[in-house]
């Protein structure tokens, strides 16, 4: 299912950002000077502050991709209690993963996964003789995901139809219009997991259940599932909270010293703070910052790269 790869790659990049092993280095001097000493920190391995903010899958916690890969293992359990004729437990663990997709609606593949169960939840209530609920269900999947059909190896023909029926009604049924504003700069909203466009952005979509999704660079992302209703809406107001490397990357960027710079530093990362000289020859001091305190500074010059002796508290 492409919603399982998106979400185990996008698990994958979570974990490959949360490493903080890399140093991050500040430079400060002639512009000249200064960019001569950032491109051989870069090249010894070092993360230039300014790109602090551009780490990680649009600011994306690993704690909510994880919650993510709950809704599917959620939904597996429901499959394997349905098909032990446990239809109530099943139905439970089909609303939980439902609350759960729904709160977590910020995240790529989050309208396919939601999608998905209520497709289960469908075919179970509908077995259970539940009609109303199963209605509802197969609804829902129709507005999220067009392309979810109930499959002949899921459930009855006459499930199958009915469900069927349900979508082509949705499909040529009653729109409803929204508008997106967001005050961060170079934000795109998404619909159900679609790309809508840059903020502000305007929509159309059959009425029913949906998710919005509005990312940033350097911005968390931010989303919600919410009912359109025939005809337009207020405006929604989105405003995105700035990531944790954003947040770092304004800390240092301000800081007036290495001692000051290394208090925005993420747990396990180290600091290279370097003054490139101002004269002819080619030289700059670097101090070397982690949690502990700072060490430094030692002379460096030309391709020469020393190491910091000693340590100075924080």
């Amino acid at each position: 299912m492409g919603g399982r790869l998106a979400l185990l790659l996008l698990t994958a990049m979570a974990s490959g950002a949360s490493a903080q092993t890399a140093p991050v280095v500040r430079v400060e001097g002639p512009a000249e000077a200064a960019a001569r000493w950032r491109a051989r920190a870069e090249a010894r391995g070092a993360t230039p502050a300014e790109e602090l903010a551009l780490e990680g899958p649009g600011g994306i916690a690993r704690g909510r991709l994880a919650a993510l890969r709950a809704v599917e293992e959620r939904v597996a359990e429901a499959r394997r209690a349905a098909g032990q004729l446990a239809e109530g437990e099943a139905l439970t663990l089909l609303t939980e993963a439902r609350r759960e997709a729904e709160a977590h609606a910020d995240v790529p593949g989050a309208a396919r996964w939601l999608a998905e169960v209520e497709a289960v939840l469908g075919v179970v209530a509908a077995q259970a003789g539940l009609r109303a609920l199963s209605d509802e269900a197969f609804r829902r999947v129709a507005t999220l995901d067009p392309s979810r059909v109930i499959r002949a190896a899921e459930a009855a023909p006459a499930i199958v139809e009915r469900a069927s029926a349900l979508a082509t009604r949705v499909a040529t049924g009653p729109v409803g219009a929204q508008r997106v504003e967001c005050d961060a700069p170079g934000a795109r909203v998404f619909l159900d997991g679609r790309l809508v466009g840059p903020a502000p952005a305007s929509f159309e979509a059959p009425v029913g259940r949906h998710l919005v999704r509005v990312e940033a660079p350097g911005r968390r992302p931010w989303g919600a599932a919410f009912d359109l209703l025939e005809g337009a809406r207020a405006p929604m107001e989105v405003r995105l909270a700035p990531t944790e490397g954003a947040r770092r990357r304004g800390a240092l960027a301000r800081a007036a010293g290495p001692r000051e710079a290394a208090r925005a530093l993420a747990p396990g990362q180290t600091l290279w703070w370097l003054e490139a000289g101002r004269g002819p020859r080619d030289r700059a001091l670097l101090v070397r910052c982690d949690a502990e305190g700072c060490a430094g500074p030692a002379r460096l010059e030309g391709e020469g790269w020393g190491e910091p002796e000693g340590r100075v508290e924080a």
